[in-house]
């Protein structure tokens, strides 16, 4: 079955020599991707896009928003089969709070759910999916050490996330830095469990991949980069647009990077604009303010949107559009979608990270407060590069579009397959073996 959905901004179908043969493949993620609306269900709706076009899929996924229950029917039908788990935010609570005292990662458990984890046994005994195809490695316990023989695993762990909890450790206080600390190490012990058990590990940039080969030395022969896309026809600047002059910072509001930048650029850095520039306005775009994100509304310039239906128009409307993130791990869907609506982007370094894109020709690069402030005046003042904002997008286009950056991952689900076949093949090998040893010795004995 491969759904009409499926096609749509995808690569053209590989040749049939390229191709690797149409497979049953479980495809777990720990959000349910749909709507492909922030950083990691954009990217796993891609990649299940990309893989329901050439094989049957069964998706599994954790429903930690409740309003994503409602897309359950359509995958139900577009797919070959679908579960999603919704565990509630007080069963959410009770997962972490076992974890923290039993040794295992928060994040992992948080994400816990004996319906998906049935539903899952499910498959694998009655399916036997060829490929089970994790992403996040937060689902990985369902299916580690408990596949049927002859089934591949992938593992897409986007970024290495454990060092993210060892960055948070170092600018946090005690207890969250305790907290944070052992999140890390946690992470480190569960992620070479996950790896021992797949035939490929993926990361998002060639950094993470080598971030990861450090963490997990024994395992950095598995590890492949699939990076990451836009939709570069959606994110189109409409003709017409005339761009306000506001600057715009887009992202969920209540992720710990997002709050720090955030409010980073709100204390530090636009009071240096407004300085020279007393219209200048920052404006918060993001679903779920945190209470730090929502008490920046206060402060002169600046407005907290919350949740809005599309964020396009105000990509489009912006002066300038900044990610001024001191935290990151691998590719910001935020600079890419921000690069793609061709209006000039600022961005911290660890931002850009993954992204070859050329300081002063694409886009402004600045990690102080004054560097920042400076840049974002340039751009108001029109004083920045000519033609920022359209070299910015025609990087993107030529360089990030969905079909460039997945159509690495027919190789590597050749590969699994490959390898999960031998290793069946092996396996019946040596029980038609040790069978055969067997009647060799009851014959001998009759004989005697």
């Amino acid at each position: 079955m491969r759904p009409a959905w499926a096609t749509t901004d995808n690569p053209a179908e590989p040749q049939p020599d390229e191709q690797p043969r149409m497979a049953k493949i479980l495809y777990l993620a720990h959000r349910v991707p749909f709507p492909p609306n922030k950083g990691d269900k954009i990217r796993a709706y891609h990649i299940l896009q990309y893989l329901a076009a050439r094989h049957d899929v069964w998706l599994g996924a954790i429903a930690d928003d409740p309003a994503d229950m409602a897309h359950l029917p359509w995958a139900r039908r577009h797919l070959a089969d679908a579960f999603f788990g919704a565990p509630g935010r007080y069963a959410m609570a009770a997962n972490m709070a076992a974890a923290a005292l039993s040794g295992r990662p928060i994040s992992v458990d948080r994400f816990r759910h004996r319906g998906l984890g049935r539903w899952i046994r499910t498959v694998l005994d009655e399916v036997r999916p060829d490929l089970v195809y994790v992403f996040s490695s937060a689902l990985a316990h369902y299916v580690a050490g408990r596949l049927p023989a002859g089934t591949g695993m992938i593992v897409d762990f986007v970024d290495a996330d454990a060092e993210k909890w060892r960055a948070y450790a170092e600018r946090a206080r005690a207890p969250k830095r305790w907290i944070y600390g052992a999140e890390f190490r946690n992470l480190v012990r569960y992620e070479r469990r996950a790896l021992a058990a797949a035939d490929a590990g993926i990361l998002i940039t060639k950094a993470e991949q080598e971030l990861m080969a450090r963490l997990q030395p024994g395992a950095a022969g598995k590890l492949h980069v699939i990076g990451n896309g836009v939709d570069t026809d959606y994110f189109a600047p409409p003709g017409g647009t005339i761009p306000g002059g506001d600057i715009v910072f887009c992202g969920m509001m209540d992720y710990l990077p997002n709050v720090d930048a955030a409010c980073w650029f709100a204390h530090d850095i636009l009071p240096r604009i407004r300085q020279a520039m007393p219209y200048a306005r920052l404006r918060i775009v993001g679903a779920r303010p945190s209470a730090q994100v929502l008490a920046l509304a206060a402060l002169d310039g600046v407005d907290v949107t919350g949740a809005v239906p599309d964020v396009r128009p105000y990509l489009h409307g912006a002066a300038a559009i900044v990610a001024p993130l001191r935290i990151a791990r691998g590719i910001q869907n935020k600079v890419l979608e921000g690069m793609a609506a061709g209006r000039p982007v600022i961005v911290t370094s660890q931002a850009l990270e993954g992204i070859d894109a050329r300081h002063g020709r694409d886009v402004l690069v600045a990690d102080t407060s004054e560097d920042m402030a400076r840049a974002a005046i340039a751009v108001l003042r029109g004083q920045a590069p000519e033609g920022l904002g359209a070299a910015g997008r025609a990087y993107v286009v030529a360089h990030h579009r969905w079909q460039e950056q997945l159509g690495g991952l027919d190789s590597l689900v050749a590969a699994a397959l490959h390898d999960a076949h031998a290793r069946l093949q092996l396996r019946t090998g040596e029980t038609r073996l040790a069978t055969g040893s067997g009647n060799c010795r009851q014959a001998r004995m009759k004989n005697a």
